[in-house]
């Protein structure tokens, strides 16, 4: 095996660039399949919900903390917590879709890396097997 020292600084650089390609593959696929559970969790139903109940206890929890006499939400709206009740309700599937876009964006930009890296590789594969075959 040839000591570091003998390699050419391009042949080097090569290496390195294949090292580096070779670990973010796994990752990139990692990220595109984690992308994948998270677009099926939101598109359930029954998850959003969860998080919809939480949000709105939420924030009623944090109104009755500040606000323990209701003198500032009286001042605001009487019904001030089912106002805001609504609102989640209607925001929350608006999330959700624009979340779904948004993951469906990133795989794409993913899936163009990947394909860009796995021909990187593939290429620097072949030059180095028609380089090897050039030198013997």
């Amino acid at each position: 095996m040839p000591d570091r020292s003998e390699l050419d600084p391009s042949q080097f650089c090569e290496d390195s660039l294949r090292n580096f390609i070779l670990l973010t593959l796994p990752l990139l696929s990692l990220q595109r399949e984690m992308l994948k559970i998270v677009k099926n969790a939101i598109e359930d139903g029954s998850s959003v919900k969860p998080t919809e109940r939480f949000a709105v206890s939420e924030l009623q929890a944090l109104m009755m903390i500040v606000d323990r006499s209701r003198t500032l939400r009286s001042l605001i709206d009487e019904d001030l917590e089912k106002s805001v009740e609504d609102a989640c309700k209607e925001i929350f599937p608006k999330m959700a879709s624009a979340s779904i876009q948004f993951i469906e964006a990133q795989d794409r930009v993913l899936a163009g890396i990947f394909e860009a890296l796995k021909k990187l590789r593939s290429a620097k594969k072949a030059s180095n097997h028609s380089s090897k075959k050039g030198a013997d």
